[in-house]
């Protein structure tokens, strides 16, 4: 009897861009926004920008803030370096997070953790807890972090470095277009008969919630690697586990971070 075996081939995974051996895309597409790659760029920068405006959402509004709070030049001078300073301790954070968990989870994570303190601007009474919400929503920012580990996981040495640049400048771009955001969302509320100690108040919530409606995107539409999320491949056996304790040993015997570290803060 003659027995007839049938092998049957795994499909290769298709993608909308090209991509090379390791499934990063070789090319931008900067208006497409076809998964996994060119989803993971627009979920990156929009998360990235929502951040920025929630960090910076106060500066616009300090005039009645500080009437309202009767904060002086001296408070709100602490409140601005704290907003930035929160930012310092998360990035270190944020890139073992990223290794260790991948950047969708991490910088979901993130934004979620930062956005009751974007809600909670809107009760604070005093210097002392309006200096509070800022610093831990500055926390935020550290989702650079997270868009550039997540660009250079998407994309291939010829393209990563607009994916990283792109990515980073319109997130950036957030703390501009806060100055335009508060107070049109201000005048808005107190035209429609709030009273302007109570307007600045509602108007926070326009950016924690579109804060946190942007961490959702990220966990609903959003993939850690071509290939699929961190957990998926470390369970199939396709990506190793690795461990806090390997991953900052190598993190800090890297020259080339200590390099990067020093010149980006000399520019600073």
């Amino acid at each position: 009897m003659e027995i007839s075996s049938t092998i049957t081939e795994t499909e290769p995974q298709k993608f909308a861009l090209p991509v090379d051996s390791e499934h990063k895309a070789t090319e931008f597409h900067l208006f497409s926004a076809a998964a996994p790659h060119m989803r993971a760029f627009h979920l990156s920068w929009i998360s990235f920008f929502s951040c920025f405006v929630s960090t910076f959402a106060a500066p616009p509004l300090l005039p009645i803030i500080r009437d309202n709070l009767n904060l002086t030049a001296t408070d709100i001078g602490n409140a601005g370096v704290a907003s930035v300073s929160g930012a310092v301790f998360a990035r270190i954070a944020m890139g073992t997070a990223c290794d260790l968990f991948g950047p969708r989870l991490a910088s979901a994570s993130l934004i979620l953790l930062t956005a009751p303190a974007v809600y909670f601007t809107s009760i604070a009474s005093s210097p002392i807890s309006f200096l509070l919400v800022r610093f831990f929503t500055g926390f935020s920012l550290a989702t650079f972090v997270s868009a550039q580990f997540w660009m250079s996981s998407m994309f291939s040495g010829p393209v990563v470095g607009t994916a990283n640049g792109v990515a980073a400048g319109w997130g950036n771009l957030g703390g501009g277009a806060t100055q335009l955001i508060m107070p049109l969302v201000f005048s808005l509320i107190r035209d429609i008969g709030a009273v302007k100690f109570t307007a600045w108040r509602l108007a926070f919530f326009i950016p924690a919630l579109f804060q946190t409606l942007s961490a959702f995107a990220i966990l609903i539409f959003g993939q850690d690697l071509p290939d699929g999320n961190y957990q998926r491949l470390q369970n199939s056996g396709n990506k190793q586990k690795d461990k806090f304790s390997r991953v900052f040993y190598h993190g800090i015997t890297n020259y080339r971070g200590w390099i990067l570290a020093l010149t980006y803060g000399y520019c600073f």
